[in-house]
C-alpha cells in the first residue's frame, strides 16, 4: 500500500499496517491535531497525529534500512515489530493532551503503560495486532524501558529517533517555517553493543546533529512555546480541570477528538467552562499579565516555583483564587501557567567514536561547549505566566508581584 505524504513523499505500508491504521482507534487520530492549538498562531498547523503516526513508521523503516546498509543484521520480524510500534505510538494521545497532562498535571501522560494497554488491548486495533502475532512485542516495546534488544525501542522512543525525525520536518512544514535537516543523518545510524547510536567518525555528522538540536530549539521557541498557543492551551486545560470537578474522568476523553472534546465540555452547562470555551473557539484569548523567567529568579527559584505550582493543583488553584479575588474576577478568568523544566533530551543521544560509545553531551574528552550552549538556551525557555482578561493585565501584574514576591519580567502595556 502506497500513501502520498506532503512531507516525505510516497510511503509504503504492509497489509498488516494498513489493517491497523484502518481501525477506529487509529482513525480517531485524524481529529487530534499534532501541535494542539498552534493553528491559532500558525493557521497551517492543522496536521494531525494520524499523519505523524504514518510518518514515524516510515522514518523507522528508513533507520532500519540505514542500519542494514551499515552492516547490522535485522530480521523481518524485528522490522515489523518496530514499524508497527512506531505506527501506534501515539494511539493513546488525548486531544490537547499535553496541556492537561504535562502542564496542568490532571491526568497521567499519554504514553503511560495503563493508557497504552487500554488502547492496544481492546477493540479493532487489538484484533489487528493479534492477527499480526506481534501484539505482545509491540506493547512491550512501547511500555518497557528495559525492552531487549534496546535498539528496537530506541528507534521509536529515545532521543534522535523516528518520532523526532518526522515531527521536526512535519511541524516546520505546516507552520510555514523554512527549516529542515539533511537526509544524510539517516546514513549515520549504527548499532553498537545492541544500542542505537550516531556514528561520529565524520566531522560533518556532528555538525548535522547540532543542526537538529538547534532546529528542535527553534520550533520549541517559535511554535510549541508561543505565548498565544500557551494561553489557548491553558484555557482548554482549565476547562478540563473544572469539568473534572463536575465528574469528568480520564476515560471519558479516550474516544474524543479535538472538536468532540469541545462539545463534550459544553455539556456540563457550567458558566465558567462555557466562558473559557467561547474565548478559545473565538480566539478571545486570555492575555499575559505577569511573567517570571529563570533570569529573574535563578535555577533554584525556578525549581521552587515548579515544585509548588506545577505539581500541586491545589496550590495553583489557591493562588488563582487569591489573584482573582483581588481584582473581583471569577477564578476561571485567571490562569497560572507553570510548566515543568524542559531539557533537550536529544543532546544525550548515543554517539560512537574511536573511543567507543558515549553520549553527545558527555563524551570521554573535549567538553562539548557548543552542545552546552544549546542545552542552556533550551533551559532558558522556561517561563511562568499568569493570564488574565485584556482589561485587567496591568492590575493583575501588580498584584502578582505582591503575591508571588517577584518582579514582573513582562512589560505590560
Amino acid at each position: 500500500m502506497i500513501i502520498r505524504d506532503p512531507v516525505h513523499g510516497d510511503l509504503n505500508f504492509t497489509d498488516t499496517e494498513r489493517r491497523v491504521m484502518d481501525t477506529q482507534a487509529m482513525q480517531r487520530l485524524r481529529g487530534v491535531r499534532q501541535t494542539g492549538s498552534a493553528n491559532l498562531v500558525y493557521p497551517g498547523c492543522v496536521h494531525t497525529r494520524f499523519e505523524h503516526s504514518l510518518g514515524t513508521s516510515a522514518m523507522s523503516k528508513r533507520i532500519i534500512f540505514a542500519l542494514r546498509a551499515n552492516g547490522a543484521t535485522i530480521s523481518e520480524e524485528q522490522e515489523a515489530i518496530v514499524s508497527l510500534a512506531a505506527l501506534v505510538h501515539d494511539v493513546s494521545h488525548l486531544p490537547y493532551g499535553h496541556t492537561f497532562e504535562d502542564e496542568r498535571k490532571l491526568f497521567p501522560r499519554h504514553d503511560s503503560a495503563g493508557r497504552l494497554e487500554h488502547f492496544l488491548k481492546h477493540g479493532e486495533i487489538s484484533l489487528a495486532l493479534e492477527a499480526s502475532r506481534h501484539q505482545p512485542a509491540v506493547l512491550d516495546l512501547l511500555t518497557n524501558k528495559q525492552f531487549s534488544p534496546p535498539w528496537m525501542r530506541q528507534i521509536v522512543a529515545s532521543t534522535i529517533d523516528a518520532d523526532l525525525l518526522d515531527y521536526l520536518r512535519r511541524d516546520a512544514y505546516f507552520a510555514g517555517l523554512r527549516q529542515d535537516y539533511d537526509d544524510r543523518i539517516f546514513s549515520t545510524f549504527t548499532l553498537v553493543d545492541n544500542q542505537l547510536a550516531i556514528d561520529l567518525s565524520r566531522l560533518s555528522t556532528r555538525t548535522e546533529i547540532l543542526h537538529l538540536l538547534r532546529l528542535r530549539y527553534f520550533l520549541t521557541e517559535r511554535v510549541y512555546y508561543h505565548h498565544a498557543k500557551v494561553s489557548s492551551g491553558a484555557m482548554i486545560a482549565k476547562a478540563v480541570e473544572l469539568a473534572v470537578e463536575k465528574g469528568l474522568v480520564e476515560s471519558d476523553i479516550y474516544p474524543l477528538t479535538d472538536d468532540t472534546l469541545i462539545h463534550h465540555l459544553l455539556t456540563y452547562k457550567d458558566a465558567r467552562i462555557d466562558r473559557l470555551i467561547h474565548g478559545f473557539t473565538n480566539r478571545k484569548l486570555l492575555k499575559r499579565a505577569y511573567m517570571i523567567t529563570t533570569a529573574n529568579v535563578g535555577r533554584r527559584g525556578r525549581d521552587e516555583f515548579i515544585a509548588t505550582y506545577n505539581r500541586s493543583v491545589d496550590a495553583r488553584q489557591k493562588i488563582e483564587r487569591e489573584i482573582a479575588d483581588a481584582v473581583t474576577l471569577s477564578p476561571d478568568q485567571i490562569i497560572l501557567y507553570c510548566p515543568d523544566i524542559s531539557s533537550i533530551k536529544e543532546a544525550s543521544v548515543n554517539i560512537y567514536t574511536p573511543k567507543g560509545l558515549s553520549q553527545l553531551n558527555a563524551p570521554p574528552d573535549n567538553p562539548p561547549f557548543d552542545v552546552k550552549v544549546v542545552e542552556d538556551q533550551y533551559e532558558r525557555l522556561w517561563k511562568l505566566y499568569v493570564f488574565a482578561p485584556e482589561g485587567y493585565k496591568e492590575r493583575v501584574g501588580k498584584i502578582c508581584e505582591r503575591i508571588l514576591g517577584e518582579s514582573n519580567a513582562l512589560r505590560v502595556e
